[in-house]
């Protein structure tokens, strides 16, 4: 009984708060817990305020090396997801969510901390127009009702390994304070392998931690104001060119994943506006 009602507890939590553990592509999970995925102490616990500015940030507490986590072959155009852990089968909780990767040096994916270069791959915002505050609150997000965070391999990547990061932003507690937002976040290890053509490995990155910070526009945005009927924001650095974006600003985009084609004129997230600033001085 006692056993019971602790399983119970936990998935309660998890519905509540999460964190992903596993491994799916082209819509077929790949092995169990923590396989592909690099195990971490945190739970299922969020990261808030002055903790993303942690090396932890990267990959959580216990997920600086993946020694004992597999590395799990892909290719470009497979679209990968990263599932929920603990039981959670649907993300509820309003926010953005973004994918990125950092290429691992010569030694290994197995052995990479993550401290190198970071770009993204994918960015998900507002699939539906909000109409009303409680859309912004809930189902507007693409994210909304989400087994995980999903993304697509982009074709333009050099061949080799990867550490792959998943990071949802729910700002249900955000309200203009810079310890409200909620970071829930994971590391896979990816090998591409078979990308043809013309590749290369993106020169717009930015550093984990150091891409966002506790008081930025994005993180703080106060989605309880009765008079918001967008989200404006992209938190992190630009999304590169073969990535992907989920939603839009305003969700009139109908849910449609657009692929990037070229640099957008706009500069976006934290990241982007220091860089930008930086150009201009």
């Amino acid at each position: 009984m006692k056993l019971a009602m602790n399983m119970l507890a936990l998935a309660v939590a998890a519905t509540a708060h999460y964190t992903f553990d596993r491994l799916q592509v082209n819509g077929e999970v790949q092995g169990g817990s923590w396989q592909y995925v690099r195990e971490h102490t945190r739970g299922y616990m969020p990261t808030k305020g002055q903790q993303i500015l942690e090396d932890d940030f990267r990959c959580q507490p216990g997920g600086a090396s993946g020694a004992n986590t597999e590395v799990y072959t892909v290719k470009g155009g497979d679209t990968v997801k990263l599932l929920g852990a603990f039981g959670m089968t649907s993300i509820e909780h309003p926010g953005p969510a973004q994918v990125y990767m950092s290429k691992a040096p010569s030694n290994g994916v197995k052995s990479y901390d993550g401290s190198g270069d970071w770009f993204k791959v994918r960015e998900a915002t507002l699939c539906t127009p909000v109409a009303g505050n409680d859309d912004i609150l809930t189902t507007a997000w693409c994210t909304w009702g989400q087994d995980g965070i999903e993304f697509v391999v982009p074709s333009r990547l050099p061949d080799g390994e990867y550490l792959t990061r998943v990071e949802h932003i729910p700002l249900h507690g955000a309200q203009g304070s810079s310890t409200g937002a909620e970071y829930y976040y994971s590391c896979a290890q990816l090998k591409i392998e078979g990308n043809t053509g013309k590749t290369w490995l993106p020169t717009r990155t930015a550093k984990i931690p150091g891409m966002i910070q506790p008081g930025d526009d994005g993180v703080i945005y106060n989605i309880w104001d009765a008079s918001i009927t967008e989200y404006p924001y992209a938190p992190g650095s630009e999304l590169i060119v073969g990535g992907t974006a989920w939603g839009s600003k305003d969700g009139n985009s109908d849910g449609i994943v657009k692929s990037v084609a070229k640099r957008a004129a706009r500069w976006v997230g934290s990241a982007a506006a220091r860089a930008r600033e930086l150009m201009d001085s």
